[in-house]
Formats: C-alpha cells, sequence, structure tokens
C-alpha cells in the first residue's frame, strides 16, 4: 500500500476547502443542495468516461474536487441548526419581543469550567412556552452559599429572558459570542439558583450516563485521603474533566509548555491502546479468532472511554484516528498513519463541519501530523546504546517535533513560547503511561471496594511532585517569552519555512535550498511591513470600561492613556492587553488624568462630566463626550455645541444612554454607545 492515498487526500482538502467557503459565505441551503446534485451528475458523467479514476482523466480529476468542495458547504448548511424550523431562534422571530420573560424547559447537556461568579452550562431546549423547540443556550447560574452543580441530564423550566451573546466591546478582545456560534450557540440566559424548578425527570443520552459514571467515581474517590486539587488533576488526566482545575494549577501547566498533559487527545489514547493491547494479548493464543475478538473488544474498550471523557474534539480525534490504527495492528496491514488521519479527520468533520475551527482540533492534528513526519527524521541523527537514553532520547524527538509544528500557531492564537518546555515534558511524558495505568487501576480498585489506603497516598504523592515539577518549570519567568506579536501573514510564511527546512534536512538539494531561502527572505520582508505599519498607525480610541471612561491615543507604537479612575493592571490587560500585542505597541507606565478638551488630527474632543459644565461661548467641539452621568438638557447642549457626533462611554447609567440616544436619533445626530457598539475608535 502507498503512504499516502492521494485520492482521500484530495477529497478530504477538498471537503476542507468546502466547509471554509460555507462558513464565510451565505449560500441558503436550497441553493447548496441543487449545486450539489448537479455537480454530483457531472461527476458520474466523467466518471463513466474514466478509464482510471484521477490518473488520465483530468476532467473528473477537477468534477471530483468540485463536487467535494461542494459537498463541504452543504455540510456547513445541514449542520446549521437555524435551518431547523423547530430552532428556538425562529420561535424568537415570531414573538417580535425578546426583551419580555417566556416560559423554558431544558436539559444540562454540557457542564463548562466556571468563572468568579457564575456556574456556566450548555443546555439543550426542549419547549418554549407550549411549542416544542430545539438548540442550545449558555445557561449562566450565579454562585450560592451552597454552590450546588446541576446535573447532566436533569430537566428543569423556567421563565427567563433570552439575550444575544454580545461581540467584544473593545478592540482585539476574545470574540467568545464567534467561539460559541462555532459550538451552535447564539443566546444565553443568567438564572437564580431559586428560579429553576426540577421537572425530576432525567434526559437519557451518552452525556448524562458518562457524567453519572463520573460522579460515581468521584464519589468513591472522595471516600480516600485524596485533595481536592488532586481530584482535579485525576478528573483532568483520566476523565477529560478540566472544570475543577485551580486557575493557579491550570497556568503553571500552560507556562511551563505542558497543557496537553491535562487535555485527553492524542497522547493518552495512544498510551491506552498500548496498554490494552499488552492486556489482551494473551487472547491471540486462546480464542480461535482472537484477532478479531480483540479487535472488537479494543475498539469498544476506546469509544467507552471517549464517551467518558465528555467526547471533546481531542478526544474524537484520537479515538477516532486510533480506531483505524487498532484495525490495521491486528490484521497486521500496512495502514499508514496518514491515511488514518485524513480518514479521522473526514469522518469527524461530516459530522460536525465546524470543528475545523476549534483551536484543540487544529492543535491536535497538527500535533500528531509534525510527530508522524518530523520525529523519526529527528530521529535518525542519533542512535543511543542504553535504554534510559533510548527513551529519553526518544522523548525528547517527540516533544521537539511536536512543538516545531505547534510553534507557528501556538504564537498565532497565544502569543506566547515556553522555553523550557522541554523539560517539562522529557520528566513527565516518561512516566506518563505508568501514572496513567496507575490511576485506571485506582479507580477500577475504588469501584469494587478492595482498594487499600497505601495505594491513593502513593498516587497523590506522584500527582503532587508532578504538579511540583510543572510549577517549578513554569516559576521561571525568564525563560517564559509573552506578548509575541504574531500575524497570519507571518503564520503562514512561517510553516512554508519549516516545511522547506525540514524537507531540507532530511535530504540536502541545491534547489531545496534555494527554496528554503525563498520563504526566509518573505518572512524578512513581512516582519518589515509590519513592523512599519504598526509604526505609522496612529489611533484615538475610547474604549468602554464599565463604571470609568478611558481614552487611549496610540502614536508611534506608544499607547498613552487617559482614565477618570486607576485602572488596575488587571483591568489593563483585560481592555487593551491583545490591542498593544496586536499594533505591536506598549502602554505608558502612568495613566494621565482625564481633561475637559483634547485636539485630535482636526477634531476638537469636548468631555462633560457629572459637574455638567460646559461654556457655552467656547470653539464648537466636533464631538461630545458624556461620562459618569451628567445631568444635563441634551437638546440644549445640541442647540448650543452643535456638535457633529455625540458619545456616551460605560461610566453612563443605562437609563440615562438610552434616552440621549432616543433624541439624537429625533435630531438626526450620529451617537455611539460604547456599552452596545463597543469602542468609538477616530483614526
Amino acid at each position: 500500500m502507498k503512504l499516502l492515498n492521494v485520492p482521500f487526500i484530495i477529497i478530504t482538502l477538498s471537503t476542507i476547502t468546502g466547509i471554509i467557503l460555507g462558513y464565510y459565505t451565505t449560500f441558503s441551503l436550497e441553493t447548496s443542495l441543487i449545486i450539489f446534485i448537479i455537480s454530483i451528475g457531472l461527476l458520474l458523467f466523467t466518471w463513466h468516461h474514466s478509464k482510471k479514476i484521477f490518473n488520465e482523466s483530468y476532467t473528473f480529476t477537477f468534477s471530483a474536487i468540485a463536487a467535494f468542495i461542494l459537498f463541504g458547504t452543504v455540510l456547513v448548511q445541514i449542520h446549521n441548526p437555524k435551518n431547523d424550523s423547530k430552532h428556538y431562534s425562529h420561535i424568537l422571530n415570531q414573538k417580535n419581543d425578546q426583551k419580555k420573560e417566556i416560559g423554558i424547559r431544558f436539559y444540562i447537556k454540557e457542564r463548562l469550567k466556571p468563572t468568579s461568579y457564575y456556574n456556566k452550562y450548555i443546555v439543550s431546549i426542549k419547549f418554549i412556552e407550549e411549542n416544542q423547540a430545539k438548540g442550545n443556550l449558555l445557561l449562566q447560574v450565579p454562585k450560592d452559599t451552597t454552590n450546588s452543580i446541576l446535573a447532566v441530564g436533569e430537566t428543569y423550566t423556567v421563565l427567563t429572558k433570552l439575550k444575544s451573546i454580545p461581540n467584544p466591546l473593545n478592540p482585539n478582545q476574545f470574540d467568545y459570542a464567534q467561539y460559541l456560534s462555532n459550538l451552535y450557540i447564539y443566546h444565553k440566559t443568567t438564572v437564580s439558583p431559586h428560579q429553576l424548578i426540577n421537572n425530576y425527570e432525567e434526559q437519557k443520552s451518552l452525556f448524562s450516563l458518562a457524567d453519572q459514571i463520573r460522579k460515581n467515581i468521584n464519589l468513591k474517590l472522595s471516600k480516600y485521603s485524596f485533595s481536592p486539587e488532586q481530584l482535579s488533576i485525576i478528573n483532568a488526566l483520566i476523565l477529560g474533566q478540566r472544570q475543577d482545575i485551580d486557575q493557579e494549577v491550570f497556568e503553571n501547566y500552560r507556562d511551563a509548555g505542558a497543557i496537553h498533559i491535562l487535555a485527553v487527545s492524542g497522547l493518552h489514547v495512544g498510551i491506552l491502546l498500548l496498554i490494552l493491547n499488552l492486556i489482551l494479548k494473551p487472547l491471540l493464543r486462546f480464542l480461535r479468532k482472537g484477532k478479531t475478538i480483540v479487535l472488537l473488544i479494543t475498539i469498544f474498550l476506546l469509544w467507552c472511554f471517549a464517551i467518558l471523557a465528555g467526547l471533546s474534539p481531542s478526544v474524537l480525534r484520537a479515538v477516532t484516528m486510533f480506531s483505524f490504527l487498532a484495525i490495521g495492528i491486528q490484521l497486521r496491514s500496512q495502514t499508514s498513519i496518514y491515511n488514518s488521519l485524513f480518514v479521522s479527520m473526514f469522518i469527524l468533520l461530516c459530522f460536525n463541519p465546524l470543528l475545523l475551527f476549534s483551536v484543540g482540533f487544529q492543535l491536535s492534528y497538527l500535533a500528531v501530523f509534525a510527530i508522524v513526519w518530523i520525529q523519526p527524521i529527528i530521529a535518525r541523527q542519533y542512535y543511543p546504546k542504553f535504554y534510559i537514553s533510548k527513551k529519553l532520547w526518544e522523548t525528547f524527538t517527540v516533544t521537539i517535533s511536536a512543538q516545531l509544528g505547534l510553534l507557528p500557531l501556538s504564537l498565532f492564537y497565544f502569543h506566547q513560547f515556553p522555553i523550557l518546555f522541554f523539560v517539562s515534558n522529557l520528566i513527565i511524558i516518561p512516566f506518563l503511561g505508568i501514572i496513567l495505568g496507575f490511576g485506571i487501576t485506582v479507580i477500577i480498585l475504588a469501584l469494587i471496594g478492595i482498594l487499600p489506603q497505601a495505594v491513593p497516598d502513593l498516587f497523590g504523592a506522584c500527582i503532587d511532585i508532578m504538579n511540583t515539577i510543572i510549577a517549578w518549570v513554569a516559576d521561571q519567568k525568564t525563560f517564559l517569552i509573552t506578548d509575541i506579536p504574531f500575524s497570519w501573514r507571518m503564520l503562514i510564511t512561517l510553516y512554508i519555512i519549516l516545511i522547506m527546512a525540514i524537507t531540507l534536512f532530511e535530504r540536502y538539494e541545491k534547489r531545496k535550498l534555494y527554496w528554503t531561502v525563498i520563504p526566509i527572505i518573505v518572512m524578512f520582508l513581512v516582519l518589515t511591513f509590519e513592523k512599519q505599519h504598526a509604526l505609522q498607525k496612529q489611533e484615538l480610541v475610547i474604549f468602554q470600561n464599565q463604571r470609568n471612561t478611558t481614552l487611549g491615543v496610540l502614536d508611534s507604537k506608544k499607547l498613552h492613556l487617559y482614565s477618570r479612575k486607576y485602572i488596575s493592571d488587571k483591568t489593563q490587560h483585560f481592555l487593551f492587553g491583545n490591542y498593544l500585542i496586536q499594533n505591536q505597541a506598549m502602554a505608558d507606565s502612568s495613566v494621565i488624568s482625564l481633561k475637559n478638551m483634547y485636539s485630535y488630527k482636526n477634531q476638537m474632543i469636548l468631555v462633560i462630566d457629572s459637574s455638567s459644565i460646559y461654556l457655552k461661548k467656547q470653539l464648537r467641539p466636533d464631538i461630545v463626550l458624556l461620562i459618569d452621568s451628567p445631568k444635563i438638557h441634551l437638546d440644549r447642549m445640541i442647540d448650543s455645541l452643535q456638535p457633529k457626533q455625540i458619545i456616551a462611554d460605560g461610566s453612563n447609567f443605562k437609563s440615562y444612554i438610552d434616552r440621549w440616544e432616543t433624541s439624537c436619533k429625533k435630531r438626526k445626530i450620529p451617537f455611539h454607545r460604547t456599552d452596545k457598539k463597543g469602542a468609538f475608535i477616530l483614526e
């Protein structure tokens, strides 16, 4: 069998292209289906006249590519829940008033990581008032003294308002609305615990079954001497649940470059597959159809683990891929891991095309691709003699390969790079198989009630040692590079450089050297262009800052800040941390007190605060900024100053802003409210 099944790779890549096209265009489901059916007809016609598929008939090749591109666009439309007539959004549109409270009935589908103030869940709607409905919502439940957790599968009724998930209100902030939209979640509701009416009905599903099993496991483990921190790590390592991990511990793993240890993915599933093959190997000798039975048991147990781990994108990808690998191992097929990756990718995207835009999905596939391709090339450069040195070298090459594959994407999404990542991985990964096997054994013994106290004590000590090592690596802040500006142009160029460089490293050829130098020159030009662009960028930004007024003037990669109140470092990071990274800028160390008048690029900006004082005979301002809820008669102010634009920021009462907005609409004067429209930018 060839190493790569080229036709299937083309099919997968064509489908991915179609998904991207369908995601960013507005084709209707009906239009997409009609075009797709026509393309299938053309494909069958050209196939009938082809002697060899994908070889002699270029017409068939191009028809197939076009067909699967359209297949990708159709997938996006088919899976879009808004195309279902029973989706709750259609009922909301019929009511034409989304400000009123409505009665909804739903069940808890998934528990998300809580915030400081809310427990958060994904819920699936069953009814809106008397209408049967479908669709997912984000449910936020304020934390109370009991801090009770809603169980997956439980059904509730509540009278509440459904609100659209707001877009980011400041430039370059994380777009949580877009993130949830990729999960097919478009609205949220916030409900106090006492408002929820439990229907005492359970929605049976794989998710609820997995949640019950996890609860039972945690109940059994809680009888032993595990600390809350140890239990949270056990839940992450083995059960795929990271919701209860302490934020500091989570940040330590992230800064140490070992966050993948806490995310059940290909690493964990691969280790589990090796353990299963080792345990089930004796069956091959004693059973007549041992290979088939072992294969079925292995795949069944892998998918049981996937369900237990919550069917996250990384788990789905890993279990799907390793299921194909298990078939290859047991049937002694020369199935290529590349083919397994593309098959698993194609299957997963058929079930959920928007997985393509999941950061975890992208990172997990790139990591495996990099390990499979780059690791053997690096490993061949040195052959250790001793067993321990062999394992260390193998771990080091796997870690370096994965980090090379993930480096551009990590810089693009997270803007940081832990230099000491290989230290934590070299220490932890060789023993991760032992830790996972130990943990699974502890859980099984706890479930059947024969776990001696010494065993959980030892396992808890292993977790503490692992956390201590990770915390030490993360504490070496000198080796953690943060706030790295990295654009999509750099992302594409760096991947081309890596591909060319690895190809050259694998086998030196003069022409490969030329092809490596060209993207390096392009990268230099991109860096120069973006640095110059950032240097020339100038703009004034009125940020949306709740209960405060914050202005920023960007000039020559320097952000000068003006504020009415003190701004903490945490607030600064939230308001304009990503803004500074994207613009390659730095903020002034000191924040200047807010003034009443500003002049920027021939535009006069007048600030009217709670004192409501302004000079009627002064120069007419182009822009009036209302802050701190001034008690003014807006029509008189407009008649007196005749501004071209009025802005109200987050320091004002909402009732005041609503009233001002109504007045400006009557007077046909542009009105910008930062609490809804986001930061005001004057370029």
